[in-house]
């Protein structure tokens, strides 16, 4: 089983008018509009609203659903455009747990590579020699307290017949 990264990053401290935190990422889905499907990045995302990037043309004000993991289809309008950026909000709050799934499923090659807000990129190669070797020690630790057991049971069940 591959076990699945998330490069989190915290958002720029800006004098906004957000309601929720954002999170940076990259994601890939499909959203939905009126008339067609068409494939957008996410840039960044809350449970209120997030900023795609596509080469579609949407028009402020214009409905559209997006594919989110683990969610499905989630409604959301555009209320902003900067050439190929769209500030999107949601409908409805989705949950946080989408969040997470997006934060989950996005690509980590890149981090948000060409995002001018985005933060430094992380190198997650050092994290998985790391992983072999807790795994390792997890195992050697397991194997001892079996043992440990079995002897136990055994010095019990000898002194049961003894």
């Amino acid at each position: 089983m591959r076990s699945l990264l998330a490069h989190i990053a915290e958002p720029a401290l800006t004098a906004d008018r957000r309601r929720m935190r954002r999170r940076t990422l990259r994601l890939d889905v499909a959203a939905r509009s009126a008339t067609t499907e068409v494939a957008v990045v996410i840039r960044n995302l809350s449970r209120t609203g997030l900023l795609i990037e596509t080469d579609a043309a949407f028009s402020l004000g214009e409905t559209f659903l997006l594919v989110l993991p683990e969610l499905g289809a989630a409604p959301a309008r555009v209320v902003r455009a900067d050439g190929r950026r769209f500030g999107c909000e949601f409908l409805a709050p989705v949950p946080a747990s989408a969040i997470s799934a997006a934060l989950l499923k996005a690509s980590h090659d890149d981090a948000a590579g060409d995002d001018a807000d985005a933060t430094a990129a992380v190198d997650f190669g050092e994290l998985y020699p790391r992983r072999r070797s807790s795994a390792v020690l997890f195992t050697a630790l397991t194997a001892l307290f079996s043992a440990v057991i079995l002897l136990f049971i055994v010095a019990l069940a000898s002194l049961t017949f003894s």
